[in-house]
């Protein structure tokens, strides 16, 4: 029974950040957290965009968060899947969890290689 209510708060967590993020994020006209690396260098890191991408998802302004961010649409799942692995391996050490749900080699290449490239066009010929 500790258990579950242990996994029950943790999975509130996230909920919780997400619907105070939804409610008062951006609501005083702030813009959020300035990205250093776009302050000293100009160019927009893979990453820049990303906050206002969540809260317009938030929202449910799907298209204004792709134009914002599209990477959105593949880091948020892969950080939800993050996170519950960690609950599951390090809190409740269930190691079973990443046999059964581990992220193959090619996909962490692949995502490192979709992040430069989404970085290089983004400063290039602005399409993104």
């Amino acid at each position: 029974m500790k258990k579950w209510c242990i996994r029950i708060l943790l999975f509130l967590i996230p909920i919780l950040l997400a619907f105070y993020y939804y409610k008062f994020f951006g609501s005083d006209g702030s813009t959020g957290v300035v990205c250093i690396f776009n302050k000293q260098t100009g160019w927009l890191c893979p990453g820049c965009g990303g906050q206002r991408a969540i809260q317009s998802l938030l929202h449910g302004n799907f298209n204004e968060a792709f134009l914002l961010n599209p990477l959105i649409y593949i880091l948020l799942p892969l950080l939800v899947f993050l996170y519950v692995a960690l609950i599951e391996v390090y809190v409740f050490g269930n190691k079973k969890f990443l046999e059964k749900y581990a992220i193959p080699n090619w996909f962490a290449y692949a995502l490192v290689i979709l992040l430069v490239l989404f970085f290089v066009l983004r400063n290039t010929d602005k399409i993104f």
